[in-house]
């Protein structure tokens, strides 16, 4: 099972509802500036895009050599694996996407499914409050209706 986090647009049209996977994100550690940008993070990219800079330029200057400067590559990469879907989920909050809450579910289709399942029937359920009976009219106990 997978957790899902489920993100709304601010105009509120169903088609636009996100569905972020939540855990490690395999394609983030290998093509880690495009992922970013492909998802419109463009400080995030812009940050990365700087360290792998920095280490480059550090490792041209000679002052660490191949081996070390491929290890903080891999570092940086490996911790943007860990981090991408919450650095994403972060950037839609700030385009005033707003986080419904996470889903449960074997696939995205049945995250889908069960977020739009859960919407409808709350929307066709009217919000009436269920009347209690002030004493009920039959009980199985031992006191009966008293």
């Amino acid at each position: 099972m997978a957790l899902f986090n489920v993100l709304e647009p601010p105009d509120g049209k169903p088609e636009r509802v996100l569905f972020i996977r939540e855990g490690f994100c395999w394609s983030a550690l290998i093509f880690t500036v495009l992922w970013a940008l492909l998802h419109r993070m463009w400080v995030v990219a812009a940050l990365l895009f700087t360290a792998f800079a920095v280490v480059m330029l550090v490792e041209a200057l000679g002052l660490i050599g191949p081996v070390l400067a491929g290890i903080t590559h891999f570092t940086i990469s490996l911790l943007f694996g860990f981090e991408a879907r919450r650095l994403q989920s972060l950037s839609l909050e700030r385009s005033n996407f707003q986080p419904v809450g996470l889903i449960e579910a074997t696939s995205l289709e049945a995250a889908e499914l069960s977020y739009f399942a859960s919407r409808t029937r709350s929307a066709s359920v009217p919000a009436v409050p269920a009347r209690i009976p002030a004493h009920p009219s039959d009980t199985l106990g031992i006191f009966g209706n008293v």
